[in-house]
């Protein structure tokens, strides 16, 4: 081995040193950096014709993919839930507990307290007062919860939005990255460092969306969701976009793109919980409050009064003056088929507006009966021919007089008409009847309308207490002109539709209709948030025991032992004073026989 040769390996071997103390260097600097991960070198030899001329080095990460790619998912799972947990929570709060002392079920019960007062003191003037102050008490609740609730909405959009700027951000940095670690490895560069800036990355973009990661051979990696969505595909990034309607797209520019959400294309992260929370969660404690304040208005003003029997010949039915039903009212037919023996319902709603028909079964919350819609604003005759046309041939219907309606069987058999009522709306302070129109839309006369769009929808924000009544009292008595001042008839009905009359109502989430009395139905609300504020929090709690134990794992595969470094170093330091040696014995030997030619 000539001098040359001998020189170019140690200054090789001092080279691989110098790279080897820096690595050691920046592990010890990063150790407690975040995502960092622990470098190291290997060395080969580089030979020639004549045999070994020099070294070279090769970085390399201590990282475990598997267990990376099992943390990425569990970090979007972390993240769905604990989002969801976080508004579960909030949800839960604002409702309040049953046990504490909820809002909405406190403010029912002085309600009922303050009617039962009345209903004992029709002539007080007092208890009058007390049951308006308790009324607008009532009312004011469901204004505020139903604001809270739109608040929450609104904050969940803007997070929503928030997330997929991150996720656009994100999205772009990972291809940026992966188009530098393929330049970096093309060129024999170390791209660790940018290697591990790109997980950090990736690990972030978990936390709003699920995401699997495939290492390409150039050293790129292609991001997608679990169902297949592509996230980033080499240099390639992927956006989305809300569009005006607030799903989330593809951003392809003309938003036509995929819609992500509801096709499932994500299925889990941050992302996915927060429209769960604004298309789900939200709409069902905003469609309860509704529900409530619906049931109330109800309860207060409508009466539901039995047909009169009728025969004409062996045809039997009943009849009905549909005179003062207004939109949203129905009459309930009961009938039962002779054949199968089954009893049935059918709802006939009055509505005002063609367009709205024909309504769905939906439009009631009995899961029992069949809805069907009449337009009233033709005339009885049309309402009678509409009905026929929609009960069938089993049944005769007819207009006999006025706005008389009448339905009996058509005499073959089939059917037997078992009853008829109609549920009225009270529109006057004194309209006769001890229904009163205590609570209204904003100042209309709430009736369960279904012209354009149900009137129920955003009723708990609009609930108000009449003004009529707000300015006299007495009204909550005097059901007519001529009612004496003692007469507890409306109090003691209006107690009674609160305290006994019964609506049918639904937690939703496909829990089943459910038939009680407000105030049940009001504390059953309570408890079903906090039952599911409590079974999120549970499912969230197990899942940080999944994610610590990875995070730990992650940890161990790539963590630097500043002690091992240390000894890394004084070893280098001795290697680097060998090669130091080497050179500079060599250097003399050269002076010797430079000096002695």
């Amino acid at each position: 081995m000539g001098l040359t040769t001998t020189v170019g390996i140690a200054a090789s071997g001092l080279k691989v040193t110098q790279t080897a103390t820096a690595l050691v260097s920046a592990n010890i600097a990063g150790a407690s950096t975040d995502g960092f991960t622990k470098k190291s070198t290997s060395t080969q030899g580089i030979y020639a014709a004549t045999g070994l001329i020099g070294f070279t080095t090769t970085v390399t990460r201590a990282f475990d993919q598997e267990v990376f790619d099992q943390l990425a998912s569990s970090t979007a799972t972390s993240s769905y839930l604990d989002t969801k947990s976080t508004y579960l929570d909030q949800v839960d709060t604002l409702l309040g507990s049953t046990e504490t002392g909820a809002a909405l079920p406190t403010a029912l019960s002085s309600f009922s307290t303050d009617l039962q007062t009345l209903a004992a003191q029709p002539d007080s003037t007092a208890a009058q007062i007390q049951v308006v102050n308790s009324a607008t008490v009532l009312s004011q609740t469901l204004n505020s919860l139903s604001s809270t609730v739109s608040d929450l909405s609104d904050s969940v959009s803007v997070s929503i939005s928030e997330g997929v700027d991150s996720v656009n951000r994100l999205t772009q940095q990972v291809s940026d990255l992966n188009a530098k670690i393929i330049q970096f490895r093309a060129t024999g560069m170390d791209s660790t460092g940018l290697e591990d800036q790109r997980d950090q990355a990736i690990l972030e973009l978990s936390t709003y969306v699920d995401v699997q990661v495939k290492p390409q051979d150039d050293g790129a990696l292609r991001v997608s969701t679990g169902s297949g969505l592509t996230l980033v595909d080499n240099a390639r990034a992927t956006q989305l976009v809300v569009d005006g309607q607030g799903d989330l797209r593809i951003d392809d520019g003309h938003g036509t793109g995929t819609e992500l959400i509801s096709s499932g294309m994500i299925g889990s992260g941050s992302l996915k919980a927060l429209y769960e929370v604004r298309d789900t969660i939200l709409p069902q404690v905003q469609s309860q409050l509704d529900q409530v304040a619906a049931g109330l208005a109800s309860a207060m003003s409508d009466t539901t009064s039995a047909g009169t029997a009728v025969t004409s010949g062996t045809q039997a039915g009943y009849s009905v003056d549909t005179g003062d039903l207004v939109s949203g009212n129905r009459m309930t037919l009961t009938y039962t088929d002779t054949v199968t023996g089954e009893s049935k319902t059918v709802s006939l709603i009055a509505v005002n507006d063609p367009s709205a028909l024909p309504l769905s079964d939906d439009a009631t919350l009995d899961p029992n009966d069949t809805v069907v819609g009449i337009d009233f604003s033709g005339g009885s005759a049309s309402v009678a021919s509409q009905i026929q046309a929609a009960l069938g041939s089993s049944f005769a219907v007819s207009n006999p007089s006025g706005s008389t309606i009448q339905i009996l069987d058509a005499g073959t058999g089939a059917v037997t008409v078992d009853g008829l009522t109609k549920t009225v709306t009270a529109t006057t302070t004194q309209s006769g009847s001890a229904g009163v129109p205590l609570f209204t839309d904003a100042g209309t006369i709430y009736s369960g309308s279904l012209d354009q769009g149900a009137q129920i929808d955003g009723l708990a924000s609009r609930l108000r207490v009449n003004s009529a009544i707000t300015a006299d009292p007495s009204l909550l008595v005097a059901y007519s002109s001529t009612t004496e001042v003692g007469d507890s008839t409306r109090p003691d009905a209006l107690f009674a539709a609160l305290s006994n009359g019964t609506v049918t109502t639904t937690l939703g989430n496909g829990s089943a209709p459910k038939t009680g009395t407000i105030a049940s139905f009001a504390n059953s609300m309570v408890s079903y948030w906090a039952g599911r504020a409590e079974t999120q929090q549970t499912l969230a709690d197990n899942q940080s025991v999944i994610q610590s134990n990875l995070q730990s794992r992650m940890s161990d595969a790539s963590a630097v032992d500043t002690d091992t470094e240390l000894t890394k170093l004084i070893q280098l330091q001795s290697y680097y004073s060998a090669n130091a040696q080497v050179l500079s014995t060599l250097r003399s030997m050269l002076d010797t026989l430079m000096n002695a030619m």
